[in-house]
């Protein structure tokens, strides 16, 4: 039954019901609305409300049903066993059209968090989960809802970017995650160069120190197989993830990293029953805390380690598609690939002749990176140094993706900066560094956000070098992709691929 509030005029209010001992949303996940969890039955009057952001493509019912892979989300009932009053908001994700922008989801957040404030005659905290953090800066900071919240705490949220963003933007990957619908304002302003402009706008503004800002992440990949374990592995070559964002990318300079727990992914860190206690001692007040920071901040290299082989492209029906790659001696390697259709046929064969099919295809989850898509892992005991062919089929028109992640340090790094100012006087230069006997060739395809291939071009070194760019007048990101041939010291063959994006601002 409805749970008992008072009268109240405000027009996107919307309360929770009770179905079968579980608080659920029983409305249209309508953008603007905004929803009060259960009363808490003593609720200590300093508490100040907690209002919850969700991040990208979710909607308010993430906080109170069932998680991706780990079961039903407790948070409304933790927080009501606190004490605290909860409040649930839809932005524009909810309507499942694809992600927005933080500027479209900020600009509209400020005006429920005003409402919200209103309402309950005070300042709110907020818990932000992955782009929810986002939304909820450029709610307060660029549109002006600092007054109505005191503190924020963001968890897993890729305040300077993450790289399988980058990758959906890609080169290879694009034609898969457009086939997939993947392709959107939100994951878009999720590249790294695109938030490195972001930050560039935010955190010298002058109201950023006006709340105060909380940060926690995760360092667990998830379950074998997930979305997340793929996503894991894919940017394990930048440090220490949660299946989706790296620990570096979760911290604020000017916040107060909470904790960074290895037993909590990307999907878990949300559950109130796996974090809320950790949290809850800096959510009872909505003053500004001079709690300090606890452990060094991690932070990203510019230097990148080169440690994938990606391929990807359209699969024309009923058309055999293959291409070739190259791996070294004493390499461990996970090969996998992603494709709209079930059926669509994948093989491998080793340098010495075997042909090795793929697994059983395996669905990813809709509302995950790649959602929609299909798995077709490959289980190899050893990775036999040589050249290596994959072979593709589809029954209908396809696209795919092929991820092979190399557990060895890469021969050769690619330095790509996130933000760069265009100089009409000085050309834009790239380096690879690498041993000074390994010789490669870098395949450099840079493209706009409609995915127009905007310069193509290879260089050849022996060591390290500087690779300069063609001039670009226009401001905004670009996403490159660079394909390494080469060979070891020891004279054997190696594959890879780095893709990053860039800003590029007068």
């Amino acid at each position: 039954m409805p749970i008992s509030l008072n009268f109240v005029t405000f027009s996107n209010i919307e309360l929770l019901i009770m179905r079968k001992g579980v608080i659920v949303i029983d409305s249209q996940a309508v953008p603007g609305k905004w929803f009060l969890g259960k009363a808490p039955d003593v609720r200590t009057p300093s508490y100040p409300p907690i209002v919850f952001v969700q991040g990208r493509n979710s909607s308010a019912s993430s906080w109170n049903e069932e998680t991706i892979y780990h079961g039903l989300n407790d948070m409304e009932r933790i927080a009501c066993l606190a004490g605290y009053q909860s409040v649930f908001v839809e932005l524009y994700d909810s309507e499942g059209k694809g992600s927005r922008s933080q500027w479209d989801n900020g600009k509209l957040l400020s005006t429920i968090l005003k409402e919200i404030s209103t309402y309950f005659g005070q300042k709110l905290n907020i818990i932000a989960h992955s782009k929810g953090g986002i939304d909820v800066q450029a709610a307060l900071i660029h549109y002006d809802a600092y007054p109505y919240a005191g503190r924020v705490l963001s968890l897993s949220a890729p305040h300077k970017g993450s790289h399988l963003a980058d990758l959906s933007y890609s080169w290879y990957a694009s034609w898969l995650a457009e086939l997939l619908g993947q392709k959107d304002d939100g994951t878009f302003s999720l590249q790294t160069g695109e938030m490195t402009h972001f930050r560039s706008l935010t955190d010298q503004n002058k109201n950023i120190n006006k709340n105060t800002y909380f940060t926690a992440a995760g360092a667990s990949r998830g379950p074998a197989f997930s979305s997340l374990s793929l996503g894991g592995a894919y940017l394990s070559s930048y440090g220490e993830n949660d299946g989706l964002v790296n620990v570096w990318s979760t911290v604020l300079p000017y916040g107060k990293h909470l904790f960074t727990d290895q037993s909590l992914d990307h999907d878990s860190i949300r559950i109130g029953s796996r974090f809320f206690s950790k949290a809850e001692p800096f959510l009872k007040s909505t003053e500004p805390s001079s709690i300090l920071t606890k452990g060094p901040i991690p932070e990203e290299s510019l230097e990148t380690e080169a440690n994938h082989i990606i391929r990807g492209g359209p699969l024309p029906a009923g058309q055999f598609v293959k291409l070739s790659f190259s791996i070294e001696k004493e390499a461990e390697v996970t090969l996998f690939t992603m494709s709209a259709d079930k059926e669509t046929k994948v093989t491998l064969r080793s340098p010495s002749g075997t042909i090795i099919p793929a697994q059983q295809p395996i669905a990813l989850p809709e509302k995950s990176y790649f959602g929609g898509a299909w798995l077709h892992p490959f289980e190899l005991d050893h990775a036999e140094p040589g050249t290596w062919e994959l072979s593709l089929q589809s029954p209908k028109n396809d696209a795919f993706l092929f991820i092979g992640n190399i557990h060895l340090p890469s021969p050769v790094q690619i330095i790509l900066p996130a933000l760069t100012i265009m100089n009409s006087k000085k050309k834009l230069l790239f380096r690879s560094q690498s041993s000074k006997k390994a010789i490669y060739s870098c395949q450099w395809r840079m493209i706009d956000r409609s995915g127009t291939l905007i310069h193509e071009f290879t260089t050849k070194a022996q060591g390290a070098a500087q690779h300069p760019l063609p001039s670009i007048t226009k401001e905004g990101t670009y996403n490159i992709t660079v394909d390494i041939e080469g060979t070891t010291e020891q004279g054997t063959p190696f594959t890879r691929t780095t893709v990053r994006s860039i800003y590029l601002t007068p």
